[in-house]
């Protein structure tokens, strides 16, 4: 692959490709956390990490080959210009290197993104329900008391996948989890931690309102509704999507004084009940996680965005491959693009 990208790149071939691309297509990028090499095994999840080197390596690529424009103007218009494709970065849930190292690089090349976060966990100690989970996890591997959690989890009436391998990971158990109502989902984990004395974690996660003031202040960084507490919608009752999305808008609203009428899905996972619901609410377009390019016919309330991440745009999990990247825009977008 590495080969391939860069004699495609040798050949012009993805500057002609851009080019055509930019005629009436914009790309949205999916980010989540930004860390120096030396923190990115702190991180629970590796496809959740872009490390800080190939962070800055994707702002030049980008300064230089696309026109990097806030999100609400790509999906206003997401034609670019004079052959450079428009792109809009975006970061999912709030986490604090949002602010710590990924801001003041943006800050430095000037360019916008917008942070979908989960206001109900800002400025707060709390954790991601998935990472708890996978606290949880590695503590049991560790202790040999997996068949143990194992048998909890079948206790709380998860594992009734007909699919699920037979023996099944630590993946599989924890997208069983995120289907899961999050009340149900807090409780469950509440008691497997302390069943299994898992410590308290006090280290801060996620932003403070006070680096969300800052960020927002320069005009380059624009905040927008990811749920309260990262509930996945498409399990939640009616009444149970609504509060969550109400109680997001009105933190926004009062600690940055925005109306946030874009919404990012937690977890990626949406039906037509939950689009249903969002558009009812006011709320004008709605990001997803599947791949492709945002088109005047994308559906707006199942924007695709491509992720970013070490696994799709590195290569010895630190240094952007530049080419790699090219041809990853270009063959993610090209995979689907969900239209009306």
């Amino acid at each position: 692959m590495k080969a391939i990208s860069a004699l495609l790149e040798w050949t012009g071939m993805i500057g002609l490709a851009r080019r055509a691309i930019a005629v009436g297509s914009g790309l949205v990028l999916a980010l989540h956390r930004v860390l120096p090499c030396d923190e990115q095994n702190l991180c629970y999840n590796p496809h959740l990490v872009l490390s800080e080197p190939a962070f800055v390596s994707l702002l030049q690529l980008l300064r230089q080959e696309y026109e990097v424009v806030h999100l609400q103007d790509l999906l206003n218009n997401p034609a670019g210009n004079f052959g450079h494709p428009k792109v809009a970065i975006t970061f999912d849930d709030g986490w604090e290197d949002n602010y710590r190292i990924a801001f003041p690089h943006l800050l430095a090349y000037q360019l916008p993104a917008t942070i979908f976060a989960s206001t109900g966990l800002l400025d707060t100690p709390q954790l991601l329900p998935e990472e708890r989970f996978a606290r949880l996890w590695t503590q049991c591997a560790s202790q040999s008391t997996l068949e143990e959690l194992v048998v909890d989890l079948h206790h709380w009436g998860m594992g009734k996948n007909k699919n699920r391998r037979l023996h099944p990971g630590q993946q599989y158990w924890s997208d069983e989890l995120k289907r899961m109502p999050l009340n149900a989902r807090l409780l469950l984990l509440d008691h497997l931690e302390q069943r299994y004395q898992i410590p308290l974690l006090k280290s801060q996660r996620f932003l403070t309102w006070e680096q969300v003031r800052i960020m927002t202040g320069t005009g380059l960084i624009r905040l927008a509704s990811h749920t309260s507490r990262h509930a996945t919608l498409s399990s939640e009752t009616d009444r149970d999507i609504r509060q969550e999305l109400e109680d997001s808008r009105t933190a926004l609203w009062q600690h940055t004084g925005a109306v946030s009428d874009i919404l990012a899905y937690p977890n990626g996972m949406y039906n037509r009940r939950v689009q249903d619901i969002v558009r009812s609410m006011g709320f004008k377009a709605a990001l997803a996680t599947c791949p492709g390019f945002v088109t005047r016919r994308t559906n707006p309330f199942a924007i695709p965005r491509i992720p970013v991440d070490n696994t799709t745009v590195t290569h010895a999990g630190a240094q952007l491959s530049t080419s790699r990247a090219s041809v990853y825009f270009l063959t993610s977008g090209l995979r689907s693009a969900v239209s009306f």
